[in-house]
């Protein structure tokens, strides 16, 4: 479920403004398949300085430190699910640089629905959350020399059956 109503003043002049000293930055965390509450990457699609824990001689890092934790500037495009007559559309990230640890990710890692959170912070107040939605998963991810995309989907429950069997006899033989 999202957060969007509680969007503040400064979130909306930073999303429609044409010169804004505050920048909307997205933070995405990918959770571990196996145990989905342990988070394996995070990621921001913007910066505010280097991140002093992962930087070293021979890299410097940038990113942003929202709420003690430490997501990586990476380049990255988000396409928002559009309204369809079926329900919810998909939604798809897409990630503008290619490592051996995003084709390790992909190849190993995410052989099943894996959760993802996806926040909006401003660069001024990283540890504020002005919108989240914690409810995705990847479905399906692909890769070439570019991007690595992910297709991110809602589980919607209103569209499993309910109960999950039929009363028949096979399932039931006491009711008969």
């Amino acid at each position: 479920m999202s957060r969007l109503s509680t969007l503040s003043a400064a979130a909306i002049r930073a999303m429609f403004s044409s010169e804004t000293d505050e920048n909307l930055i997205m933070l995405l965390t990918i959770y571990d398949p196996d145990a989905p509450t342990t988070p394996i990457f995070r990621l921001a699609d913007g910066y505010t300085g280097r991140l002093a824990n992962l930087t070293t001689d021979e890299e410097v890092v940038y990113g942003v430190t929202s709420r003690g934790s430490d997501y990586v500037f990476l380049p990255m495009q988000i396409e928002l699910p559009g309204e369809q007559d079926t329900g919810v559309g998909q939604c798809r990230i897409g990630l503008q640089y290619v490592t051996r640890e995003a084709i390790e990710l992909v190849r190993v890692q995410l052989t099943q629905p894996t959760r993802v959170k996806i926040e909006l912070v401003l660069s001024g107040s990283p540890d504020v959350v002005e919108a989240s939605f914690p409810d995705f998963y990847i479905t399906s991810a692909t890769y070439n020399a570019d991007t690595v995309n992910f297709d991110l989907t809602m589980i919607n429950l209103a569209r499993e059956p309910f109960p999950c069997y039929n009363f028949i006899p096979t399932y039931f033989p006491g009711l008969f």
